[in-house]
């Protein structure tokens, strides 16, 4: 395998796991914590897919050292770390959530 197309499929398994990450936040605050987010379930993917690439590049080099290594195998070398991007993740939804003044979603 060429080294560019190694380089693709890296990048491609970083922006898997920042969807994921996005999509587990979002679950937790639309579905356990019963939340009302703007644009329901897809808009808290969305924000948290966002607060997970923002809080990925940010957060990395302070929690680099500690978390990439010891969780290195869920990542499997993308360079993932993937403690920044979930801390990311929530506090982007979290304040998406507080935007809409922490309404419960109605029950049907």
């Amino acid at each position: 395998m060429s080294e560019g197309l190694r380089g693709f499929l890296l990048v491609v398994k970083a922006i898997i796991i920042y969807i994921g990450l996005g999509a587990l936040v979002a679950f937790i605050f639309y579905n356990l914590k019963r939340r009302d987010l703007f644009g329901g379930y897809i808009g808290g993917l969305v924000i948290g897919v966002i607060g997970a690439l923002i809080g990925g590049l940010i957060l990395d080099r302070l929690f680099y050292d500690i978390f990439v290594v010891i969780l290195d195998f869920l990542s499997r070398g993308a360079g993932v770390n993937i403690i920044a991007g979930f801390i990311g993740a929530y506090f982007a939804v979290y304040i998406m959530n507080k935007l809409n003044h922490d309404r419960e979603r109605k029950k049907f």
